[in-house]
């Protein structure tokens, strides 16, 4: 996860991963975030298969097959992290791999959570509706952050 400042750009830009090298959904680490109080971040996901050599980056696949994918994201307490997803598939259903995030107006602590679904069409009949509902989850994670 790539968060970008947009509204004090003289902020860094911070970057946190999670790994899971063995493909089991069991993650291996997870970075806690850490984000400046009351700012808006251009937040990112980048997916990368580093099983491979050099690694793949799936993220392409996940945008070029935009109409069966969706990221979820859960913030507890939900007054942590705002998430409003801002790239669409060609149906105007959310991606997720781009988005805009808001941290609350004070310190505090909590849980990150980001799944992403697959929810390719069955029997004919799209799945994705916008909703974590319906598919199968490719990626779960939580992440400890920390509002400062």
């Amino acid at each position: 996860l790539e968060f970008k400042p947009v509204t004090n750009s003289s902020l860094p830009t911070k970057s946190f991963q999670w790994k899971d090298t063995q493909g089991d959904g069991v993650m291996d680490s997870v970075d806690p975030i850490e984000l400046e109080k009351n700012t808006t971040y251009e937040m990112k996901v980048s997916l990368l298969d580093e099983t491979k050599k050099p690694a793949f980056d799936i993220s392409e696949e996940v945008e070029e097959e935009g109409d069966v994918h969706l990221f979820v994201f859960k913030s507890n307490p939900l007054s942590l992290l705002s998430v409003q997803i801002k790239d669409l598939d060609k149906k105007g259903m959310p991606i997720g791999l781009r988005s805009e995030v808001k941290s609350q107006f004070a310190a505090g602590t909590g849980k990150f959570n980001v799944i992403l679904k697959h929810q390719p069409p069955v029997n004919g009949k799209a799945v994705k509706t916008g909703n974590e509902e319906g598919g199968s989850t490719d990626v779960d994670v939580t992440f400890p952050v920390t509002i400062k």
